[in-house]
């Protein structure tokens, strides 16, 4: 899969580059937030919730690092 920055990302999607890369989800809340959240478990049980309640959670890439095995991305949350 190829990734540019600024894509928009579902969860799935960035569990499978977590999986399938082997590479490290960095989760921003924010572009303020200076740490970051590793957990993307927990951002799938946040995305259910949150569907729940009529919003919509996407993962829009910061940045990646193929040296690092980083992959960088930010929190959005759309309310309908």
């Amino acid at each position: 899969m190829e990734i540019k920055e600024g894509e928009l990302l579902g969860i799935d999607e960035v569990i499978r580059l977590e999986l399938a890369k082997r590479w490290r989800i960095a989760i921003y809340g924010s572009e303020k937030d200076e740490i970051p959240a590793y957990d993307t478990m927990a951002e799938r049980n946040l995305e259910t919730i949150t569907s729940a309640d009529g919003g919509k959670v996407k993962y829009r890439v910061k940045s990646f690092d193929d040296a690092e095995k980083t992959l960088s991305v930010i929190r959005e949350i759309k309310w309908e």
